[in-house]
């Protein structure tokens, strides 16, 4: 009920006849609990797992590599007390302060890391599928990584018919990460403002969601 709905602990104790304390000390406790157990569900399979369960629509692709499609999202904070803290966790994009999560499935659609800050799993001769805003092809290359974004306009120039194509085919390929993140956005508790009290147990709350999320039917069509 805390991570679906986003109750108020005040209500939960009013509905359970227990005390604010207790409702808090229960959330607590059992999330840390959820996140190694639910979060197990979220992990990296094997390349040739992920080349075994490949969705029809990146069969037969220049795709067809494509291990992780990535993306970010925000969790809005309550304001922080500490300025410094409070600079750090400002997000000029949401006008508030957040928590930036990096967030990333298989082709699939399945949820394979959610980042508590910074990570990396990327091995070498990954294939990664990314919006145009991520501009980390040199930090791939470097442990021989691929990226596949959208191609950019160059100055005023038209894109080719080619380029046209391409971008429509990273966007189909993209759009499921969106979804998978929309998914865990249904959990009101990430929707709005965490309060300050819960910081510290956003990202097992976060990776109970995601583990969650994986539970639920695939994204992809699978019908050939």
């Amino acid at each position: 009920m805390k991570l679906r709905l986003g109750l108020l602990f005040e209500d939960l104790a009013d509905r359970f006849g227990i005390s604010t304390t207790h409702a808090s000390n229960i959330f607590t406790t059992w999330i840390k609990v959820l996140s190694s157990t639910i979060g197990a569900l979220v992990f990296n399979p094997s390349k040739e797992a992920v080349k075994t369960n490949l969705p029809p629509s990146f069969k037969g692709t220049k795709y067809i590599d494509v291990r992780h499609i990535i993306d970010c999202t925000e969790v809005f904070l309550e304001r922080p007390n500490n300025l410094e803290v409070a600079a750090q966790t400002w997000s000029d994009y949401k006008h508030h302060n957040t928590a930036k999560y990096l967030v990333s499935i298989n082709p699939s659609g399945s949820i394979n890391y959610v980042s508590e800050g910074f990570g990396d799993i990327i091995e070498p001769y990954d294939c990664v599928m990314a919006d145009r805003g991520f501009s980390i092809r040199e930090e791939l290359a470097l442990v021989r990584a691929q990226l596949f974004i959208p191609p950019g306009r160059r100055g005023v120039t038209q894109m080719s018919t080619n380029e046209v194509q391409q971008t429509k085919d990273i966007a189909n390929g993209r759009i499921h990460i969106e979804q998978a993140i929309r998914r865990m956005k249904y959990f009101r508790i990430l929707k709005y403002e965490v309060p300050l009290t819960l910081v510290q147990h956003l990202n097992s709350i976060f990776k109970t969601i995601a583990g969650i999320c994986n539970m639920y039917p695939p994204l992809p069509k699978y019908e050939t």
